[in-house]
């Protein structure tokens, strides 16, 4: 979900001179949540649904790690408003911003407070409600490749082998601020979003930053994938199905390469549902583990960076249905 699905045929987008950059390529169709949902709601009927077809109730859920790209007012998150919708009366909230690799992040807190025996029932929602509420950025060649979409996982307090082997994540404070989200400008002059008369939000692209991302993502999420397999004590040719972050396909094809994992042993969804940002793994698993991609028993790894390269993330899980 969400269940718009707009085609880029639809869209007549202003010419530009990134229009034609490999970075932009590789999508057919996405989803839009706006207006039908607004963020807390989209968590909610991602939330529902996974109770419903696990069964359990919302009241028997301790946490819930909520990720939201745009929640639905400055501040508060949407957290607990998603809480108060599905009824989960016992359960505590945390909001994680982490851009990407927040559901990454999410599970390792998740795996840490039923480790620690705090917590029995962890949920982790995500919610990407953010190109389709943004109707000047998508007259840009830049809005094509991006996507609306939401997840809910569970994670449950297990006395049998665990399913998550390992996770890598690291911060790399460099890169702050290589890629942002923040307003356009406004005859030429750039407001911060906090001032009155600040330009209609916007992700600036332009080929020295995407020449610059390029070699910071294709150097750090190979290396998160590294040091996540063996701290599992595993390689790559122990892997089943490789899920990475997708911007775009070539990013895709060469982040295959450089992990030593064939497409034949890989999975994306970026044709139909572009680049959902925090929504993309877990989204692309599920549609993975519904068409029979991921079977029990396979060894499936995560990863991901966030915006230009300051945080990296890699998983690894032993699926036990």
């Amino acid at each position: 979900m969400p269940e718009r699905v707009v085609r880029n045929d639809e869209f007549q987008v202003s010419a530009s001179e990134l229009s034609d950059d490999a970075f932009f390529a590789g999508v057919d169709e996405r989803r839009f949540a706006s207006p039908d949902y607004t963020s807390a709601e989209l968590g909610t009927q991602a939330l529902k649904k996974l109770l419903e077809r696990n069964g359990i109730r919302a009241t028997e859920l301790d946490l819930i790690i909520c990720s939201a790209q745009l929640n639905d007012v400055f501040s508060p998150g949407v957290g607990t408003a998603i809480q108060h919708a599905v009824g989960a009366t016992s359960a505590a909230v945390v909001q994680v911003d982490n851009g990407c690799c927040s559901w990454v992040s999410s599970i390792d807190m998740a795996r840490a407070y039923i480790d620690s025996g705090r917590y029995r029932r962890v949920a982790v929602v995500t919610a990407t409600n953010f190109v389709s509420r943004l109707p000047e950025f998508q007259r840009s060649s830049e809005s094509l490749v991006l996507g609306d979409g939401a997840s809910a996982t569970l994670l449950v307090a297990s006395s049998g082998e665990p399913t998550v082997l390992s996770v890598h994540e690291r911060a790399f404070g460099e890169n702050w601020g290589a890629l942002r989200i923040e307003p356009d400008a406004v005859n030429g002059v750039d407001l911060p979003y906090w001032e009155r008369g600040a330009g209609p939000l916007t992700v600036r692209f332009n080929k020295k930053m995407l020449l610059r991302l390029w070699e910071v993502a294709m150097e750090r999420l190979p290396e998160a994938v590294d040091l996540a397999l063996k701290e599992a004590g595993l390689g790559p040719g122990d892997v089943s199905c490789l899920l990475t972050h997708q911007p775009n396909t070539r990013y895709i094809d060469e982040w295959r390469k450089r992990c030593g994992i064939e497409p034949a042993r890989s999975y994306d969804t970026l044709r139909h549902y572009g680049n959902m940002f925090q929504s993309n793994l877990p989204v692309t698993f599920a549609e993975a583990r519904d068409k029979g991609v991921i079977s029990t028993g396979d060894i499936v790894t995560f990863a991901t960076f966030s915006h230009g390269g300051e945080l990296a993330s890699a998983m690894v899980w032993h699926w036990n249905g």
